[in-house]
């Protein structure tokens, strides 16, 4: 059989302009030549949000600090084009809805805070590390429950008419195409597939998802100095939410590589929860990572400095959360936690699963077994994806990344 053709591919990152569609250069340049039109602002988001739900209330007092918080980071560290300054706008706006929304039916519908979630699983781990594949994976158990895109995406069911989330998902994610094409050989996305918790912390404005998407270190600065319950509290109220609509499921597994930083908080607010942790040789993952966020807020800006970004990216939280978050397990039941190594995911998908499973005390089923191996088997039909990328474009060394991380490839024989 002949290898896939290459239908995605991502080079390495060199400059935000580069690979751009005309008419996006065309219309960032004429952007240049009023830089003030469409500048983030907090009140003009809510107002426009407002607008368009008006018998849903007003925002909480945590999420209306938080885009103001945002909103002055991004309109003056993000460097925003045109095409940004509307993208920030639309999005921003869309999740400020989605937070009203959600807000009224937690307060017209009171059993949802009662609504009881299965025993949850958490996959964790740095990006790129085999996360969203593990999580697809795991979503194929027909015994476990996990959240689709066009779920995360808005959590409130329509009131009455058709159901039409996934249908705005799809058009989300085909706006996102003609934007950046090869976006999908990053992270790729569907609106029914297994999804990230990351649109249930963006409803609450509190995500550092947004530090991916633009440069905002006075947000992510604040953000990190808040206490993280706030923003986990407004989470587990959307599961809650999302689960009293649709129940389902023995397990709720649950992934979003921001969950590391948080670690604490998740054990706390969820103390039955068990514990999935993904390792890959962190000079590759760490030039993944910087990748990943080059060329998303490049999408956004026209100015991404690569070797500045990976001297952000070394010195930021990622380093600092993996090294808390090595402590964790000692603190838990065996049963409660496993280590899984990118390699052997990749080599023995299967496998890994089975150990997995065994590791917590989990059955592996005849039912769960074949949903997985059709979906690795479709997996294989898919068109090829190439991300290209390595340290030293982004000014580091390979070398000094797993120095800085000796113990952890150590422990691990990465």
């Amino acid at each position: 059989m002949s290898e896939p053709f290459t239908a995605i591919r991502v080079e390495q990152f060199t400059d935000a302009r580069r690979g751009r569609p005309l008419w996006m250069r065309a219309l960032n340049a004429a952007g240049r030549l009023a830089p003030g039109f469409a500048r983030p602002s907090a009140d003009a988001w809510w107002e426009e949000a407002r607008r368009a739900e008006p018998t849903c209330g007003e925002p909480s007092a945590p999420a209306r600090e938080a885009l103001a918080v945002l909103a002055e980071s991004i309109g003056r560290e993000a460097r925003l084009n045109l095409i940004g300054r509307f993208s920030a706008r639309e999005d921003t706006v869309r999740m400020a809805r989605t937070h009203l929304r959600v807000q009224r039916a937690l307060r017209e519908n009171p059993a949802i805070a009662q609504t009881e979630l299965p025993a949850p699983i958490f996959v964790i781990g740095w990006p790129r590390t085999g996360t969203t594949f593990l999580h697809q994976l795991l979503s194929m158990d027909p015994a476990t429950r996990t959240i689709p895109y066009w779920e995360s995406f808005d959590p409130v069911p329509p009131a009455s008419g058709p159901d039409r989330r996934a249908a705005k998902v799809d058009r989300m994610l085909a706006q996102l195409a003609q934007i950046s094409p090869a976006y999908q050989a990053i992270h790729p996305m569907s609106a029914e597939g297994a999804e990230e918790c990351v649109a249930l912390f963006m409803n609450e404005l509190r995500s550092l998802q947004y530090d991916i998407q633009y440069r905002a270190p006075s947000y992510v600065a604040w953000l990190l100095a808040q206490d993280a319950g706030v923003a986990y509290g407004g989470y587990r109220r959307q599961l809650q939410l999302i689960q009293h609509h649709r129940p389902h499921g023995q397990r709720f597994v649950l992934k979003d590589p921001t969950h590391l930083v948080h670690l604490e908080t998740v054990l706390a607010l969820f103390p039955d929860a068990k514990v999935v942790f993904t390792h890959r040789d962190p000079a590759f993952t760490i030039s993944s990572i910087c990748s990943l966020y080059a060329h998303t807020r490049a999408i956004f800006t026209d100015e991404v400095d690569p070797h500045a970004l990976g001297r952000e990216i070394m010195s930021g939280y990622w380093p600092a959360a993996l090294d808390r978050a090595q402590e964790i397990p000692a603190r838990l039941a065996p049963a409660r936690y496993v280590d899984v190594r990118h390699g052997d995911l990749a080599r023995d998908p299967i496998g890994t699963v089975a150990r997995l499973y065994g590791a917590l005390g989990i059955e592996f089923t005849e039912a769960a077994r074949a949903a997985m191996e059709a979906f690795l088997v479709r997996e294989t039909r898919q068109p090829k994806r190439a991300h290209e990328h390595s340290p030293e474009g982004f000014g580091l060394r390979g070398e000094a990344i797993r120095e800085r991380f000796a113990a952890y490839v150590s422990r691990f024989a990465l």
